[in-house]
């Protein structure tokens, strides 16, 4: 097993088109969220953790982001930009040559959370089996993710393939964290397509595992979502 995760990449490069008319001047990654850029808590998360190589995905109002991120001073940032967003899948591939070849975290930068015990993070690393695992996905409780309306999360989250799975909590929706390996990019597409399509390749390998979330979970995807986060957290350090 793989001691320490190194590198991140952080998904950022979207249109935001549920967020307008905000997202017709700011990118989405930096409206903000109580105050703060939705994707400092990300970053916050990844130096918690110890990471200090960062690859992020830009496209629509890309120069925003690449100023924001020429401040950081904790990270090293590498900047993956697209003509135009690829989405999920896409903009890893796009991202493989700045990847390397050991497993990397995998961020959505519209994702809050907060952790009970140990951090998600540490417990994705701890979980992670290199030898056995393409992907490790963080998931929710549906009953309990603000901001998720509706997906294929059911296809992915099984009990067979999800380590601590409790029934009580189930079904589980994919949180936005996780940890795979650049492996799974040799063989696929250029171009734009969402990374479920990897994920269902490795599900069918079984190579693909969920672990569930300690914690709150938020995404926040639309206005509403940011008014029902931040009136959620309202006093409560993340």
């Amino acid at each position: 097993m793989q001691e320490r995760i190194e590198k991140a990449m952080l998904l950022a490069a979207g249109y935001g088109t549920r967020l307008k008319p905000l997202t017709d001047r700011t990118p989405k990654p930096l409206v903000p969220v109580a105050g703060r850029p939705m994707i400092e808590y990300a970053l916050d998360k990844l130096r918690d953790y110890g990471i200090r190589e960062i690859v992020i995905n830009v496209s629509h109002l890309k120069s925003q982001l690449v100023k924001y991120f020429a401040a950081q001073k904790h990270f090293h940032v590498t900047i993956s930009e697209e003509a135009e967003p690829l989405e999920t899948g896409g903009g890893l591939k796009q991202a493989a040559a700045f990847l390397g070849n050991e497993a990397v975290f995998t961020i959505n930068s519209d994702i809050l959370s907060t952790d009970e015990g140990e951090p998600a993070l540490s417990r994705l690393a701890q979980n992670w089996d290199d030898d056995n695992m393409d992907f490790l996905l963080l998931t929710q409780p549906k009953a309990n993710a603000v901001g998720h309306d509706k997906g294929e999360d059911h296809l992915f989250a099984k009990p067979e393939n999800t380590l601590e799975w409790n029934t009580a909590d189930a079904p589980y929706i994919i949180a936005g964290f996780g940890i795979f390996h650049p492996r799974v990019l040799r063989d696929a597409p250029s171009g734009k397509f969402s990374v479920k399509a990897l994920w269902l390749k490795a599900l069918a390998q079984k190579r693909l595992f969920c672990l569930p979330h300690h914690g709150r979970w938020f995404q926040t995807g639309t206005l509403t979502d940011i008014q029902k986060t931040e009136t959620e957290l309202d006093g409560f350090k993340l």
